[in-house]
């Protein structure tokens, strides 16, 4: 009887193993030195008609991800013309990003302190990245485009429409969205914010003709979408609860980035770049259908994402805990090891020392068919705030087409 047990146990773990690290995975991988872009012909042959590459970072506050990003971004718009970033921030705080990117402002520290709500774009990192991209663009004719695809936090939005209607001669007063998705509001405020949405879209489809004349058709339809993203900021305070809340947050990030497609009628490509959780075409984040999957429904295999897994190395992130103590104080993450059997182990052994999987090549593999619908387990990182344990099993292989891990990463650099 102990016999049979053990033998149990033993083709238990050896199944667990396996389906964490199949030997016939190790064809469809590509091993790299170093995060550059000419490093990564292993996408040459894999992009070819794809709309949108969804990158996802493992965590907010790992330096690696946003240089990865950096360089992602030159890879895809010298060897496959992609030139639309769209980045995990509000839709009206892109706007101010992309003037910067665009030569018409030079304050980029003043726009990311006074109109940008995220802390992790703050950062030495970052700023690299949107002066590469403005260099880029000054000595090109085919500009790199920034947009955000957030609605949390709208205040840029309504400067943006502020600016514009002072533009074309309004003397509309625009009033209210003072908060933020995630504070409380009472019935008053929310029935007043969404008649401020009301009167305010009334108010440019009353004088449509006369606004376009005193523009243009192309800035009247770019600032009537930061109308109608007060109107989905005004319909998501009115949910009942905070789920629903984060399941419209997800689908209005899908439909402001098929609004940005749509808006470049010449069929130009997109990079959207955002957390693991936002990129998977899968029900995450809670129990959200998530952006990810919104842009599958929408693009099917013209939809290439790519998640992020990490070795060893150290990350910024809000203690998990931060919602009950309040102390919203940052935290230092340091991984130094490896955990042995897990999906992350794999990759690592395949890296040189970082690893690319392609998983969308591998799911024609009957073989792994076992392994690419099981939970893989992964180092988990975090999103805005620390996980609670150290390992996280999802299902990677059958939610992304391809996965990059990179072995040793860094903190990120907080800007002067």
């Amino acid at each position: 009887m102990k016999n049979y047990i053990f033998l149990l146990a033993f083709v238990l773990a050896t199944k667990i193993s396996l389906a964490q690290c199949h030997t016939e995975l190790e064809q469809y991988t590509t091993g790299f030195k170093s995060v550059q872009a000419s490093e990564f012909s292993f996408l040459d042959n894999v992009l070819n008609d794809i709309r949108i590459v969804g990158y996802g970072e493992d965590t907010h506050g790992t330096a690696e991800f946003t240089l990865l990003a950096q360089e992602l971004m030159k890879y895809l718009s010298e060897q496959h013309d992609f030139k639309i970033l769209i980045i995990e921030t509000g839709f009206g705080e892109g706007l101010y990003l992309n003037d910067y990117v665009q030569g018409k402002r030079d304050d980029l520290k003043t726009i990311l302190n006074q109109y940008n709500s995220s802390w992790r774009y703050r950062t030495k990192e970052f700023y690299q990245l949107m002066d590469w991209m403005r260099t880029y663009n000054q000595n090109n004719e085919d500009k790199l485009y920034l947009y955000g695809c957030e609605m949390q936090y709208v205040a840029s939005e309504v400067n943006k429409i502020k600016e514009y209607l002072l533009k074309v001669g309004s003397d509309y007063k625009v009033e209210g969205f003072e908060k933020h998705l995630w504070q409380a509001f009472n019935e008053q405020e929310k029935t007043m914010y969404f008649m401020a949405y009301a009167n305010l879209k009334q108010h440019f489809v009353e004088n449509n003709e006369n606004f376009k004349s005193k523009s243009s058709e192309e800035e009247f339809n770019l600032n009537f979408h930061l109308v109608e993203i007060l109107g989905q900021f005004a319909t998501t305070i009115n949910q009942n609860n905070e789920q629903r809340k984060s399941d419209f947050r997800d689908i209005y990030m899908g439909e402001n980035i098929l609004w940005i497609m749509n808006y470049y009628n010449h069929n130009k490509k997109a990079m959207y770049w955002a957390h693991n959780a936002h990129v998977g075409d899968w029900v995450d984040n809670g129990i959200v259908d998530v952006t990810g999957h919104q842009l599958r429904k929408l693009y099917g295999d013209y939809y290439f994402n790519i998640a992020t897994d990490f070795g060893v190395g150290t990350f910024i992130a809000y203690p998990n805990d931060a919602n009950k103590t309040n102390d919203w104080r940052f935290k230092t993450i340091t991984i130094d090891k490896v955990v042995e059997d897990t999906f992350t182990q794999c990759l690592k052994n395949f890296g040189t020392p970082n690893t690319f999987l392609n998983f969308r090549a591998a799911r024609a593999n009957k073989d792994l068919a076992y392994t690419l619908n099981s939970p893989l387990m992964s180092m988990s990182g975090a999103g805005a705030r620390a996980r609670s344990s150290e390992t996280e099993s999802k299902a990677f292989g059958s939610a992304f087409d391809a996965i990059i891990y990179l072995d040793k990463t860094n903190a990120i650099n907080w800007a002067d």
